[in-house]
This record gives C-alpha cells, sequence and structure tokens, in this order.
C-alpha cells in the first residue's frame, strides 16, 4: 500500500537526480508541499504540450498566444505551470513514481494514476461528464488530459 512517506521518497529520489534547466543550467528542486516556498530559479515548470520540465526563465514567450511558451527543446508551443506534487496517497493506484502530469493544473501522479483518472468521468454541473484531476478537481483540458514529464537529469 503506498504511503505518503513512500511517494516523499520518490520525490527525493527525483532531486537526487539533480535535474537540470537545460536554458538556465541551474539544478530544479521538486518541493514536497505545496506550501514549500523555494528560489524561484530551481521551482521546475512543465511545458504540458510536450512534458519537458524546465525552470523559470523568459525564453519563448509566444506574442500570438498570451500564456503559451515556445519550448527550448523541441519548439511545441503551450501552456506552462509549476509542477507540482500529487501528495495524496489516496488517490494513486498503484506504486509507480511520479512521471506523468495532469494537463492543465501540473500535478505529478504514477503513469497508471493519471491515465486511471483521465478515463474516469465525474459529474460536472448539470449536464455532463469530465475528467478530472483528483487532486484539485480541475477538470482535465487536451487529449489524453495528461503528459509524460521529460527530465533533463541522469536518467535521460
Amino acid at each position: 500500500m503506498l504511503t505518503k512517506h513512500h511517494l516523499e521518497r520518490q520525490i527525493d529520489e527525483l532531486n537526487a537526480g539533480r535535474p537540470q534547466c537545460p536554458v538556465g543550467l541551474n539544478t530544479l528542486v521538486i518541493p514536497r508541499k505545496v506550501t514549500l516556498r523555494i528560489n524561484e530559479k530551481q521551482q521546475p515548470y512543465v511545458y504540458l504540450k510536450c512534458g519537458h520540465v524546465q525552470g523559470h526563465h523568459d525564453w519563448g514567450q509566444d506574442k500570438d498566444s498570451p500564456g503559451a511558451r515556445r519550448c527550448p527543446m523541441c519548439l511545441e508551443v503551450g501552456p506552462v505551470v509549476t509542477l507540482i506534487v500529487g501528495i495524496e496517497p489516496a488517490f494513486y493506484v498503484d506504486n509507480g513514481p511520479p512521471t506523468f502530469v495532469f494537463n492543465p493544473c501540473g500535478h505529478m501522479a504514477s503513469e497508471k494514476t493519471v491515465k486511471y483518472w483521465a478515463s474516469v468521468p465525474i459529474p460536472h454541473g448539470t449536464n455532463g461528464f469530465d475528467a478530472m484531476c483528483p487532486f484539485c478537481a480541475t477538470p482535465l483540458s487536451g487529449y489524453p488530459g495528461y503528459a509524460k514529464l521529460i527530465f533533463q537529469d541522469n536518467v535521460d
């Protein structure tokens, strides 16, 4: 059974790989808690269209699409959000590492977990069902509603 301690240990293992921002070349740190404030240069952000994880920078802002940026790794244009750990073990369906992210909120979870929740229709409003992030109840956007995280670290 997955516990909060096990999730925190998985985050520590991801951080031990010293993921780097390929633009600023600084080490990123995935915070264990949402309320934990870290140096802005160390905060990881994810490009939701491609899954590349990078630090905060001003490169690639698209004039035609406010809120969208061009990924410096693959040149895909799309939204960028802060990467947040989904730390509630009750929502996980396996013990896998958090290597996927929900779109558009940026919550990290395991592959099986994001695929499961992306396929579960939850009542939304009075006349519809939507797949939602289990951590924040935000309706998923795009298809399939999640992306695989691509870190620049010792694993890649």
